[in-house]
């Protein structure tokens, strides 16, 4: 009787075990499986937004292409004004497009857009079938507002006038700002300055005097400099004499993706006090504003008869480092997001002439003011010139994140 309820206690505790095996087993089965059904829908969202980003590229690629085709459109003495391309590029681009964008087109009560915009949106997303994988935005900005590094080196020339816009840049940084100045000392910042020169600078000999080298071989572990055109703006840290705070100051007005001229009409405030820093702020506000509310500026003789009617600075005198000057981007960065599901993607890339020519020549020529009036006056008509070319903008520079 003993030995008998010794058996049944051993089948049930066999039973029981196995029981808690095969449960164990189930609980795992059923995790892995929602582990691998979670990451196939992460794949399937990165996969999506991905693409998304692609095409939210190719859309701006193709706004870019369209304005450039506008630009050289003329019906006999009309053109399309340079304010309408200009805001053909800077509004943000959302597709599918939500809501509450679709009301404010329609007006109130969120009513039919005109010539029947939403019918054809409503087409598209019916057809494409985008909304039920995710949406994109994309965005452009002009680069040609700012300095091309790679370019100060061409010539003593423009060595010098890069020089006096950062020492102007330098003057307005510390007015407001004196504990800048007792960081950083005018010498000292001229120092960095020429060792910024001397890294795209082709020669071997320090402006400071010495080997450009001698401080980078110390370092661990060692390099040199680079002396020809930048690849990215991010080679500023390995500069001897650079550091997060000095970057920050001065790479906003920098890039190594613009023509070399500066397009006044998209410039910051900073940089105008670069350009003349006899220009007050209140001054500087004005002309922003007359950008704002009655379109750019047309060319320099357009800019300098504003300029000596509106401000305390005479038209003849304007631009005393005689910096050359643009009124039109044609380089420009483009920012692309995809979403889908709980992942984005997000591309940045440039669409440079000049960053490509700089590849293709492996140096950056400096842009005169003579060369620019020249090249402004014929654009229209080189425009006319390459209508029936394809005109689909290049890539130079593409990251994602």
């Amino acid at each position: 009787m003993p030995l008998r309820n010794n058996k049944k206690g051993m089948a049930l505790l066999l039973v029981l075990t196995s029981m808690v095996i095969i449960t164990v087993m189930i609980v795992e089965l059923s995790y892995n499986s929602r582990l691998a059904s979670s990451m196939t829908a992460n794949y399937k969202d990165e996969v999506s937004a991905t693409y998304l980003a692609k095409s939210a590229v190719n859309v701006a690629l193709l706004r870019l292409a369209i304005v450039s085709k506008m630009k050289s459109f003329k019906m006999g003495s009309f053109s399309i004004p340079p304010d309408v391309l200009s805001m053909i590029l800077s509004m943000p681009f959302i597709f599918p497009p939500p809501p509450e964008m679709l009301a404010l087109a329609g007006g109130a009560g969120g009513g039919e857009l005109g010539l029947g915009l939403k019918d054809m949106l409503d087409k598209i997303k019916k057809d494409t079938n985008i909304s039920s994988v995710g949406r994109f935005e994309n965005s452009i900005v002009g680069m040609d507002s700012k300095i091309n590094i790679n370019m100060v080196a061409a010539s003593e020339a423009s060595v010098n006038t890069f020089k006096e816009q950062m020492k102007n840049l330098y003057a307005a940084k510390v007015l407001s700002d004196e504990s800048f100045g007792h960081r950083y000392s005018m010498e000292d910042f001229e120092i960095l300055l020429n060792n910024i020169i001397d890294w795209v600078d082709p020669g071997d000999v320090s402006r400071n005097g010495g080997d450009k080298n001698s401080y980078y071989e110390r370092r661990d572990p060692p390099y040199k400099a680079r002396k020809g055109p930048m690849a990215t703006l991010s080679e500023l840290h390995m500069i001897e004499g650079m550091n997060d705070e000095l970057f920050d100051f001065i790479s906003p007005l920098l890039t190594v993706f613009s023509s070399g001229s500066v397009n006044v009409n998209k410039i910051s405030n900073d940089m105008w006090k670069t350009i003349d820093n006899r220009l007050t702020d209140d001054e500087i506000k004005a002309i922003k504003d007359k950008i704002e509310m009655e379109g750019p500026f047309l060319d320099e003789k357009d800019l300098r008869s504003w300029i000596g009617q509106n401000t305390k600075v005479p038209a003849t005198e304007f631009n005393p480092l005689k910096i050359s000057l643009a009124f039109d981007d044609e380089n420009f960065k483009i920012e692309a997001t995809g979403y889908s599901g709980r992942v984005s993607k997000k591309i940045t890339c440039y669409v440079s002439p000049s960053y490509s020519d700089m590849l293709t020549k492996g140096k950056s020529s400096a842009p005169t003011a003579a060369t620019q009036t020249t090249q402004t006056t014929q654009a229209p008509q080189q425009g006319l010139q390459q209508s029936n070319q394809s005109v689909k903008p290049n890539v130079v520079y593409w990251e994602m994140k």
